[in-house]
């Protein structure tokens, strides 16, 4: 079955108009299970060579994921998709800001994203340091914290609690699929013609699990 996933998402760069015959609901699907191979402890890139070549000169993939820069929240290996087949931003605590923005707009712009996923993970640094109470020591964090913080409404400044860390978490990653939307018409409009869809997720540190935020 994964074999058979990545070919298809594969597939998808090579013909965009295969893509527009797929739904964002089944390119969720497919990523979830892709994940669990991941779970399993099984991840498999076995056509690099052939996928190298067929991207030389062009993109087209259909998948953008706004993911915190962690070092242990990979999306490739935590969806077990190989190249062509994401769109990937990254900053830590996955939060949105002008040039991810564009990036996102750029997926979008270009034809290739289908589906949004905005991808917070377990006790997430940035989240846990906003929580803390106190401003980091530079302008560039300090305004990093302060966006995350403003997604905690009704989340106490306690980072010593992990149930509370999840619930910051959940609320940041919240926070910036609906960031998504509200600061650019472009994102907004490709939603609302059901162009794209935003789906929210959480992923589990200990079990590689990724759920999706209801």
């Amino acid at each position: 079955m994964h074999r058979i996933l990545i070919i298809t998402i594969t597939l998808l760069v090579s013909a965009p108009l295969m893509a527009q015959n797929i739904s964002p609901d089944d390119l969720w699907s497919a990523m979830l299970k892709g994940n669990k191979q991941f779970m399993a402890g099984s991840v498999s890139y076995t056509d690099l060579i052939q996928e190298r070549d067929l991207l030389d000169e062009q993109q087209s993939p259909p998948i953008t994921i706004l993911s915190c820069s962690d070092s242990r929240v990979p999306p490739e290996l935590i969806f077990n998709q190989s190249l062509g087949a994401l769109f990937v931003i990254r900053t830590a605590g996955n939060v949105v800001d002008d040039f991810g923005l564009a990036s996102v707009e750029f997926a979008i712009a270009n034809g290739y994203t289908k589906l949004i996923i905005v991808l917070g993970h377990e006790s997430c640094g940035a989240v846990k340091a906003s929580l803390g109470g106190a401003d980091p020591n530079t302008p560039a964090q300090t305004a990093l914290a302060q966006r995350i913080r403003s997604s905690f409404v009704g989340v106490p400044y306690d980072s010593r609690d992990e149930k509370n860390v999840k619930k910051a978490v959940e609320a940041n990653a919240r926070a910036s699929a609906a960031q998504l939307l509200a600061m650019s018409r472009l994102v907004r409009d490709a939603a609302l013609t059901e162009a794209i869809k935003v789906v929210t997720a959480y992923y589990d540190l200990t079990t590689g699990e990724v759920t999706k935020l209801e």
